[in-house]
């Protein structure tokens, strides 16, 4: 799966392989801009960037917004991502448009929209995110239709998905409990949720 979904960012990787400057966008709601903690995924992820690429100069921008839903996002595409022309943009939407009742075909037709615009644009390589389980079964089950999507839409415009539902699953398969990754009661990754991220994004740009 790594190998299908590294083709998308392939640009990018040979960029930081030659020690260019890389502009990367985080772009979403609360998942990316880190709520409640000190160290979100861009965070631990940059970090590893720097690790992994010592002679690249990466400006790493986060454009997350705690609380939007992709209508949100997509009305602010503009100035909170293709002004910096990045070379790479991740996009992670999905539990707001779910737990405020935004139709799944809404939500679709906005990536779609954002995907559409980015490559009218700066022509950035994207990577679309899904999300962290939910502790409340009722909204866990509901949220994986909203990822199913984004799959979906990341299949059929040929841009890289990163299964962060998946990858939290498999730890928890593993052994680790679901609580010990989540902000007690806020249904948000702690610091130990995000580096699972952070450590996902990795495994495509090794």
């Amino acid at each position: 799966m790594d190998m299908e979904q590294k083709r998308f960012i392939k640009r990018t990787v040979a960029d930081l392989q030659d020690g260019c400057g890389v502009t990367i966008v985080v772009f979403g709601d609360s998942i990316t801009a880190g709520y409640a903690v000190r160290r979100g995924f861009p965070s631990f992820w940059k970090e590893m960037l720097e690790r992994r690429y010592p002679d690249a100069r990466i400006e790493l921008i986060n454009s997350g917004i705690s609380g939007e839903t992709s209508m949100e996002g997509l009305a602010r595409l503009d100035w909170s991502v293709l002004s910096y022309e990045p070379d790479l943009v991740t996009i992670n939407f999905g539990i707001n448009d779910c737990v405020l009742g935004l139709g799944l075909e809404e939500f679709e037709m906005n990536f779609v929209e954002m995907i559409r615009r980015i490559r009218a644009g700066p022509g950035s390589e994207i990577l679309l995110l899904s999300s962290q389980p939910l502790e409340t079964p009722p909204y866990d089950r509901m949220v994986l239709d909203y990822y199913q999507a984004i799959e979906r839409v990341a299949r059929e415009l040929e841009v890289g998905f990163l299964d962060v539902y998946g990858a939290w699953m498999e730890r928890v398969r593993q052994g680790t409990p679901l609580a010990s990754l989540i902000l007690p009661g806020l249904d948000h990754p702690n610091e130990a949720g995000y580096r699972i991220i952070a450590e996902e994004l990795m495994k495509l740009f090794n």
